[in-house]
């Protein structure tokens, strides 16, 4: 009888162990996503629709929203600007309509070749097309604004001077592009791959190359390709800004030293 009670009692004391779990297969672990962006299509495609179509209304009432003020004298310009009168690089002028547009189908490409086609793709591309389109919109409304004359108009350039094209100087449109979709890929490759130098290097050096062919050929002044700079570089990283995937907010009570109760959040 007293056996039975020890034997009872140390089984008591020490509850058999729960067996472990069986090991997770390889294939069944969890793999991290690559989805960057969360988009609405509800919001997402009217605002790129409309705002892509700045680049119609560029063509179609150009001339008619442009004001022509030339002939005008270059001793007005500023004096940064003004050796950029005279400027005339049939050359640079390719090169930069090459390098905008050859990148600008390049990027949606590149991306299809890192994720595949799929969900993930369609929401880099409509972030992608979204960005470009308020690009354009903006950079367009400030073209006809301010009605600026090229460098090539205060030249005399009968092309330009007799043209509304001739007047959309500021600020320069090629090279906010340029920094706007250069910009977005390398935010996207930021917050997917983690790289954090090399893509800003290429977007810098890509862009960059597209000022200088811009103002080489008598399209712009440097302050319109500076101002193009910014303006593009800021587009290219809120448009993708806005649409990063947060994760559900998270809302704790943690004990603060001393006395009481503090909030702590992941948003």
């Amino acid at each position: 009888m007293t056996g039975a009670l020890l034997s009872l009692v140390v089984a008591m004391a020490d509850p058999p162990v729960p067996a472990a779990a069986p090991p997770v297969a390889a294939d069944d672990a969890p793999t991290p996503t690559r989805d960057v962006y969360e988009v609405h299509l509800a919001v997402d495609v009217p605002v790129t629709v409309v705002a892509a179509s700045a680049g119609l209304i560029r063509i179609l009432f150009e001339d008619q929203l442009a004001r022509k003020s030339c002939p005008c004298d270059p001793a007005g310009i500023n004096a940064l600007d003004r050796g950029t009168v005279g400027n005339d690089s049939a050359t640079a002028s390719v090169a930069a309509n090459v390098t905008v547009y050859g990148v600008m189908a390049a990027l949606p490409l590149a991306d299809l070749l890192d994720v595949g086609f799929g969900r993930t793709w369609g929401e880099d591309f409509m972030v992608y097309a979204e960005t470009l389109a308020i690009d354009t919109a903006l950079q367009n409304a400030t073209n006809f604004i301010v009605s600026r004359p090229r460098p090539r108009t205060y030249a005399g350039d009968p092309a330009f001077l007799n043209s509304g094209e001739g007047y959309l100087s500021f600020y320069a449109g090629h090279v906010s592009t340029a920094f706007a979709m250069t910009s977005a890929a390398a935010f996207t490759i930021r917050h997917r791959h983690g790289e954090q130098v090399w893509p800003w290097v290429v977007a810098g050096v890509v862009a960059s190359s597209v000022a200088v062919e811009r103002v080489a050929s008598g399209h712009h002044f440097p302050t319109d390709v500076a101002v193009g700079a910014v303006a593009g570089t800021a587009i290219g990283i809120t448009v993708p800004w806005l649409h990063l995937r947060r994760g559900p907010a998270r809302v704790t009570l943690t004990a603060m030293s001393g006395r009481g109760l503090g909030i702590a959040g992941a948003f």
